[in-house]
């Protein structure tokens, strides 16, 4: 045994290098190389005081001198708590290599806590030579007290290690709660979860509260999760014909997937309304929130189109106002602008087609000669990708196309086909020519459409490579285009 402090020179060294680190600890660069000199020198430190005859495991000699006793005592604590932190560092290291960290922050935690619970234990029995049995009888009443007193964050933290043991949900997960509580995991701690909602608002919720609640995974398993959307209908409608408008709603927004297959179930029947859910996956590309706007819409759109088609023409003194030609018209937001006896000469010269799945309405390259307006049915825009069409855009119900033409005379770069059986009714470029010469708050209106059209990545017109193009665009060309037809300047 050492009996003076020059025989544990290369302890008090070692002990004295580890201590160094702990500082450097605090760069969060090149962690592989921290971790690995870290484990080096920590084992160095332990062949050091093997070599001086200093055991962590054993007490100090009660014959030593006692500076060389505390001394010891002191190098033996250090080992100890070195050991605990040595682990725990190898163990964030490895986790942070497989980028796996922040999923097992709190595991770390814990296991870091037992850790030192446990170096604190061996430094009482082993290092300092108390009796186990006098600690635990201590610690046993001070652990009585604290428990009444932290009643809730013990209840918070048992949750946390039951949560964390289940693994129902991870980080970056996407959970909501019976609460209406729901957002993206973003932390695990002891206490509490940590939700990023849609708007980036953080939520912090107690573990407990969690523990009591029905949880609802929307990550796993991995992969597409289908969106339920509920719908409600008038009861004086068929279920079999308002599933019918369902089905053409999906198959007008390309925001739905076509695989896996959708699914439309009547869900309730009362005497005023019934009630429909429809399941179906959302495409990559889009959000379950835009995809629900997009098949509501559309879902209103076609069964108003089968409402107008089935229903009568009412007995108002003005019978033009009640037919379907004038609700088409008075569905597009631009000829709202309009007063209702202009609305009604529009809507006489509509001009009505049928059209077969298939046919096609307007060919790529061909400028159109009338503004076509779906009264049934679903009209697809698609172009050649790989040789194979591809849908950019669908149109249905009471929506329009082939502005550009009578407007600016710019060629469709798409196809537009018949995707359904529909019926649709052209508004002849004749009649647009008049209503942009009478009405100028409607042509403006009507570029300003076709421009953001444009804009938004949605366009099915470009300009043709003969037409001249000015440096400001599209829009700026269709907005000189107008003002010729007003006989103004540019």
């Amino acid at each position: 045994m050492p009996d003076s402090l020059a025989q544990i020179t290369p302890s008090l060294l070692a002990a004295g290098l580890n201590l160094l680190l702990l500082l450097w600890a605090d760069d969060r660069r090149r962690p592989v190389v921290r971790t690995t000199v870290r484990c080096v020198v920590f084992a160095l430190l332990t062949a050091a005081m093997f070599h001086d005859g200093i055991v962590p495991t054993q007490a100090s000699d009660r014959l030593a001198h006692p500076e060389v006793r505390f001394v010891r005592g002191v190098l033996e604590v250090t080992w100890w708590l070195l050991a605990a932190a040595t682990i725990i560092t190898v163990m964030r290291t490895y986790y942070s290599l497989v980028l796996r960290l922040r999923e097992h922050r709190f595991m770390l935690d814990v296991t870091a806590t037992l850790l030192y619970l446990g170096a604190a234990l061996a430094i009482i029995t082993d290092v300092l030579d108390i009796p186990l049995k006098g600690v635990l009888a201590t610690s046993g009443a001070l652990a009585i007290v604290l428990g009444l007193a932290l009643q809730s964050t013990l209840s918070d933290l048992f949750s946390g290690l039951l949560i964390n043991a289940t693994a129902p949900y991870r980080v970056g997960d996407s959970i909501s709660l019976d609460s209406a509580t729901e957002g993206e995991v973003v932390e695990i701690t002891w206490r509490a979860t940590h939700l990023a909602k849609a708007n980036r608002d953080l939520i912090v919720i107690p573990n407990s509260t969690i523990a009591k609640s029905r949880i609802v995974n929307a990550s796993v398993p991995r992969g597409p999760h289908a969106t339920t959307a509920l719908f409600q209908a008038p009861s004086r409608f068929r279920p079999s014909d308002v599933v019918h408008a369902l089905q053409l709603a999906i198959e007008t927004c390309v925001s739905i997937a076509a695989q896996p297959v959708h699914t439309i179930a009547t869900k309730s029947v009362g005497w005023e309304a019934t009630d429909y859910e429809i399941t179906f996956f959302v495409s990559h590309r889009w959000s379950q929130a835009e995809a629900l706007n997009n098949f509501y819409d559309a879902a209103h759109r076609h069964l108003e189109s089968f409402n107008a088609l089935i229903a009568p023409a009412g007995e108002a003194s003005d019978a033009t106002t009640e037919t379907l030609e004038y609700r088409l018209i008075e569905a597009i937001n631009v000829f709202g602008l309009l007063p209702r006896d202009e609305r009604n000469k529009l809507a006489t010269a509509l001009v009505r087609r049928e059209l077969m799945p298939g046919e096609v309405l307007i060919e790529q390259g061909q400028i159109s000669e009338a503004i076509t307006i779906i009264g049934y049915g679903i009209l697809a825009a698609s172009t050649a990708h790989d040789d194979t069409g591809v849908d950019i855009m669908r149109f249905g119900p009471r929506e329009y196309l082939g502005e550009s033409g009578p407007i600016a005379g710019v060629p469709f770069n798409v196809t537009v086909t018949a995707k359904t059986y529909a019926i649709v009714y052209d508004l002849p470029g004749s009649e647009v020519a008049r209503l942009l010469k009478e009405h100028s708050d409607v042509a403006h209106a009507l570029a300003a459409r076709l421009a953001a059209r444009e804009r938004e990545g949605r366009a099915l017109m470009q300009p043709a490579p003969e037409i001249p193009v000015t440096q400001h665009g599209l829009a700026d060309w269709i907005a000189r285009r107008i003002r010729s037809l007003h006989d103004l300047r540019s």
